[in-house]
C-alpha cells in the first residue's frame, strides 16, 4: 500500500502575528506670540520675566541692529538708500539712521523692507526648532511691519506717555524732541487695544502676576 506523505511541518505559528504599526508622536508646532508696545513701554523688561519662566524670546529689534552692523549685503543696501553720512568708523551709526528714517514714514517703510525679511526668517527658524509650548517675538513694529499676521496671539505692553518719555531719555540719552519724533511714527496704543489678545499694564501695577497669568493661559491652549 502506497504511503501518502504528510506535508512538512511549518515552522511558522498560526494564527500569524500581525505587527501593529508604530505610531509616531505628533509634534504640535509652538505657538508664535507677538509682544509689542511703544518705545519705553517696557517690552524688554516683560520679556525678561517670560525668560525666567522658561519661555524662549526673540528680540526683533536687537537682531535688526546686528544685521545693520554685520550683514554686508544689508549694510550696502541701507547706505545706498540713505547715504554714506550714516557711516561712522566704517559702521552704520544707528542714531544717525534713526534721525533720518523717523522723519519720514516712507523711509521707515523702506528700511523695514530691507531688514525685516531677514528678521522674519530668523524667527521662523527658531519657532520650528523650539520644543516649548510657545515662543515670543518681541517687536516694537509688529504692526507697522505686518509681522502681526504671522503670529497666533499678541501681547501689548502699555505705560503712560510721561513715564515712557523719561525712560527713553534716561536710557538712550536722547532729547525729548528725538523721542517725540519716534513716538509720532509708532501706532498709538489706543488704536491697538481691539487688535491684541492680552494687555500688560506697566505703570503702578505689578508686572510678574500679569505675566504669570498670561503664561498659564498660553501654556494650556
Amino acid at each position: 500500500m502506497k504511503k501518502i506523505p504528510f506535508p512538512e511541518k511549518s515552522h511558522s505559528t498560526y494564527p500569524h502575528k500581525i505587527n501593529k504599526p508604530i505610531l509616531s508622536k505628533i509634534v504640535t508646532p509652538a505657538l508664535k506670540i507677538g509682544l509689542t508696545g511703544g518705545i519705553g513701554s517696557g517690552k524688554t523688561t516683560v520679556s525678561e520675566v517670560f525668560k525666567k519662566l522658561g519661555v524662549p524670546v526673540f528680540n526683533s529689534d536687537d537682531f535688526g541692529k546686528q544685521l545693520l552692523q554685520h550683514n554686508t549685503n544689508i549694510i550696502n543696501q541701507v547706505v545706498q538708500e540713505f547715504g554714506d553720512t550714516i557711516i561712522d568708523n566704517k559702521k552704520i551709526n544707528t542714531r544717525k539712521l534713526a534721525s533720518i528714517v523717523f522723519s519720514d514714514k516712507d523711509k521707515i517703510q523702506t528700511l523695514n523692507e530691507i531688514i525685516h525679511p531677514h528678521v522674519i526668517n530668523q524667527f521662523e527658524q527658531l519657532a520650528q526648532k523650539t520644543k516649548k509650548k510657545y515662543i515670543i517675538k518681541e517687536s516694537a513694529i509688529l504692526f507697522e511691519s505686518n509681522s502681526y499676521k504671522k503670529v497666533n496671539k499678541i501681547i501689548l505692553v502699555r505705560a503712560p506717555l510721561d513715564i515712557r518719555m523719561k525712560r527713553v531719555c534716561d536710557r538712550d540719552n536722547r532729547t525729548k524732541e528725538e523721542v517725540e519724533k519716534i513716538i509720532r511714527n509708532q501706532i498709538n496704543d489706543t488704536k491697538l487695544l481691539k487688535r491684541v489678545d492680552y494687555i500688560i499694564n506697566n505703570n503702578n501695577e505689578l508686572l510678574t502676576p500679569q505675566i504669570i497669568k498670561i503664561d498659564k493661559i498660553l501654556s494650556n491652549i
